[in-house]
């Protein structure tokens, strides 16, 4: 069985990768906000590591009835894997120029997992 994409798939660039503040942690400019950027540098201008992702899902169908028609009585089973790659994808990383932890990831996106489903239609 071919594998085909449905025809509004669209994979987009900025899609895999996850743009970050850079941030003095002080309040440079007296607002009551310790979240200043340097001067001369914008926003979401550091770079995190690319992004990859991969869900699969099998199923097949179990007509019940003699007839193969839309009206019968169909068992489905079906197998679905998430990041099936199983790559580490931080989520979460430190932009405060004054921390010790500054460019590090603190969280992470689940890891791989598996579902089993069982669907009845009559």
């Amino acid at each position: 069985m071919p594998l085909s994409l449905p025809s509004n798939f669209v994979a987009h660039p900025a899609a895999f990768s996850l743009e970050l503040d850079r941030i003095t942690g002080r309040d440079d400019n007296h607002d009551g906000l310790a979240n200043d950027r340097p001067a001369g540098i914008g926003r979401n201008t550091l770079q995190a590591p690319g992004h990859s992702n991969l869900d699969l899902r099998w199923s097949r169908d179990f007509f019940l009835s003699e007839s193969k028609k839309d009206s019968g009585p169909v068992a489905t089973i079906g197998l679905d894997a998430f990041k099936v790659l199983n790559r580490v994808n931080y989520t979460s990383f430190v932009g405060n120029l004054s921390s010790p932890f500054f460019g590090q990831a603190v969280a992470a996106h689940a890891p791989r997992r598996l579902q089993l489903s069982f669907r009845l239609r009559f």
